[in-house]
């Protein structure tokens, strides 16, 4: 069996994952209003576009007709802006809450789009100076499932059922080798995903 990668916990860093429209952003939402009512400091954000340069990262990713590679190294300038706000606040002692993390960009860059992985994973490292989410929720969908939710698809949506194929093989991989990568059901309620979201939480 393959040795799973070694990897830099922060103890509160916490990052949600999986295709577009799985329901990641709204469990993100529901596990940051549990822990504020919990009474724990939190810094909950999102990749990419965590901050005002990001944004201006983000609307080019999401609207603009960009080559993968060079798409790949916006995402890596936002990820390495990113962190700077992510290790400030898990410095003050925050719980941080990610929608999205350097896992999106292996899941769709080298998976969806068939960059290097071993040149994108060490580009992640040298993004985030080895900083990474000491836990991950995938929230998984059917592909069926995505296309029914989205209305109005951005340049990432648009890409097609045989990209977001190779994306759910991207994060069956990330869970395979790395650690504390949690796959959730996504096919069921917001209520019975954030029963399970939950209960990982407390047992970890």
């Amino acid at each position: 069996m393959r040795r799973k990668k070694q990897m830099s916990f922060s103890s509160k860093y916490i990052a949600f994952e999986g295709i577009d429209s799985c329901g990641k952003s709204t469990q993100a939402r529901m596990f940051c209003e549990f822990l504020k009512n919990q009474g724990y400091e939190l810094f909950c954000t999102k990749e990419p576009g965590g901050g005002a340069i990001d944004m201006c990262i983000r609307d080019i990713l999401l609207h603009g007709s960009i080559l993968p590679k060079a798409k790949m190294f916006m995402f890596l300038a936002d990820r390495t802006i990113h962190m700077e706000m992510v290790r400030e606040k898990l410095n003050t002692g925050s719980i941080v809450i990610s929608d999205r993390s350097l896992f999106s960009t292996i899941a769709y860059q080298c998976f969806g789009d068939g960059l290097s992985l071993k040149f994108v994973e060490e580009a992640n490292r040298y993004a985030t100076d080895g900083l990474l989410p000491n836990l991950t929720f995938v929230i998984d969908v059917k592909i069926d499932t995505m296309d029914k939710r989205i209305k109005s698809k951005d340049s990432i949506e648009s890409k097609g059922r045989e990209f977001f194929k190779k994306v759910k093989e991207g994060y069956k991989y990330i869970q395979k080798q790395y650690n504390n990568v949690y796959v959730i059901d996504g096919e069921r309620t917001q209520e019975e995903i954030f029963r399970d979201i939950i209960e990982i939480w407390k047992n970890h």
